[in-house]
């Protein structure tokens, strides 16, 4: 089971988990994307590597799915944990936690409306992360789901959407102000990545769910 308990371990954890999303609008490329994860990993242990990807819709909820097991075994984080979300980046980054042994798995990407295949790779389960990385990117707009799939233990299919073009030029446009205030400030390429994936973790969507609840999004 995540351990939510410290509020500040899960406002920097959600920080890194969003610097995916926001890398190609200020050019900075996938490997230093994971070079900042690691980065701040050596500082924080990762809050043990439990970062809770409480993020949840930016759409309307779609049909439901089941969401991701939360106890015993492999443990989904991002993403999509909580409910349908939207991600920014057409090459999400994914992570999990993982309480037990090393193993080989299948990380499995589809699309949710015809459910085939469209991406799946062997990862180990003591890597917690791993970049999408197939040729061929996610498409803008479209729901997906993941999931991973092993000998000994697997999770359930969660659902996310890739974000539409015209929402994402939007917010690129207000990204690569801030990152030109940044550069002129001399920050680093891990303070601008960082600080673009605050902006996403401070940004609410106005839009409410069927319970009037805006959430956050990733």
């Amino acid at each position: 089971m995540l351990n939510f308990s410290n509020r500040n371990y899960r406002s920097s954890l959600f920080s890194i988990a969003l610097i995916p999303f926001v890398v190609t609008s200020g050019g900075i490329g996938s490997t230093d994307a994971i070079d900042v994860i690691n980065n701040a990993e050596s500082k924080q242990i990762v809050a043990q590597n439990t970062f809770a990807g409480w993020v949840a819709s930016f759409w309307q909820r779609r049909p439901s799915r089941p969401l991701a097991a939360r106890t015993g075994g492999i443990c989904p984080i991002a993403p999509g944990l909580v409910e349908t979300y939207t991600v920014w980046h057409e090459r999400p980054l994914f992570l999990w936690q993982n309480p037990g042994n090393n193993e080989d798995v299948q990380l499995i990407v589809r699309d949710y409306d015809n459910q085939s295949v469209v991406w799946e790779q062997k990862v180990k389960t003591a890597d917690e992360k791993i970049l999408y990385n197939n040729q061929q990117p996610l498409e803008s707009g479209k729901l997906y789901q993941w999931k991973l799939l092993g000998n000994t233990s697997s999770t359930n299919w969660i659902t996310f959407q890739v974000m539409p073009d015209s929402d994402r030029a939007q917010i690129q446009a207000h990204l690569q102000t801030l990152e030109q205030k940044l550069r002129a400030t001399r920050a680093s390429h891990e303070e601008i990545a960082l600080t673009k994936a605050d902006y996403f973790r401070n940004y609410q969507i106005k839009h409410k769910t069927d319970n009037n609840i805006i959430h956050l999004w990733s």
